[in-house]
């Protein structure tokens, strides 16, 4: 080969093939891709870093939650009643509806409610206006007053009721009445429905786990989502205090249930 055809051919080619090699070197790419324009393979590309970690937890896990209950009978009952007056002045149907939610009180205590469990829930003094026809016509002032009182001795509800819906008369106005627990009962009660959560848990962890051909490792999480109280329905009692003369009101506090439901996760081997 003459020295001519070198300098005309070669020279020109070595020149381009260094480009692309200090190129490569550039870039970071191997140098047999960059001098044969293959693609790099995606392992050659990625093997100077780490996997990523899977997103959640490090391990394969289980999820899954529980359901206790406990019942008992309710040991405190909670009276809702009040005295509601009209009156043309607002001193008098005051007077009034004082009088007679003091005797409504007086009931109340004589038959066994302690001072401490009865409380002012609402009072009110309103003007009261009736239309006849397009014409509004005043009726009175009236005034309401509402108190809670919570009997634990419920054995004796009825006859507490009965004595205070009469001891206020005509004005006495009975809003309600519910069942609940005392806080040592209510304490009780929810220990044992925990237990009763987790054992549930625990069981459809063991089926899950099974029945998905692994095994249930150990707990790792667990919370308590909700407490609540299943309430027996009363029937409705209201009226006036003839309607309480002569029998006595049946009361029936049937039972109450509190319930529990908690979440874990385990381990799933």
């Amino acid at each position: 080969m003459s020295r001519q055809i070198a300098l005309k051919y070669v020279l020109p080619f070595a020149a381009v093939a260094l480009l692309i090699l200090l190129a490569a070197w550039a870039f970071r790419l191997p140098p047999v891709a960059a001098l044969t324009g293959q693609d790099t393979p995606a392992a050659t590309t990625n093997a100077t870093f780490p996997p990523e970690q899977p997103a959640g937890y490090p391990y394969d896990v289980i999820n899954v939650s529980g359901t206790g209950k406990a019942t008992e009978k309710p040991d405190v009952a909670i009276l809702s009643l009040g005295v509601l007056v009209t009156k043309k002045s607002v001193t008098d149907a005051r007077t009034q509806a004082a009088t007679s939610m003091q005797a409504v009180t007086k009931a109340l205590t004589d038959n066994g409610v302690a001072d401490s469990d009865i409380q002012t829930t609402h009072f009110s003094v309103s003007e009261q206006w009736n239309w006849i026809g397009d014409s509004r016509v005043f009726k009175g002032y009236e005034v309401s007053n509402v108190i809670s009182a919570k009997v634990r001795a419920i054995d004796t509800v009825a006859t507490v009721m009965d004595a205070a819906v009469t001891a206020g008369g005509d004005d006495t106005r009975f809003n309600g009445l519910s069942f609940g627990f005392s806080d040592a009962t209510r304490a009780d009660l929810e220990e044992k429905a925990r237990k009763a959560a987790v054992a549930d848990m625990q069981s459809k962890a063991l089926q899950l786990a099974r029945s998905s051909g692994r095994q249930r490792g150990n707990l790792k999480v667990i919370s308590e989502i909700a407490i609540g109280d299943v309430v027996a329905p009363v029937a409705e009692v209201a009226g006036l205090a003839r309607a309480f003369a002569d029998v006595q009101t049946p009361i029936s506090a049937g039972e109450n249930e509190v319930t529990v439901t908690v979440s874990g996760v385990y381990e799933l081997r």
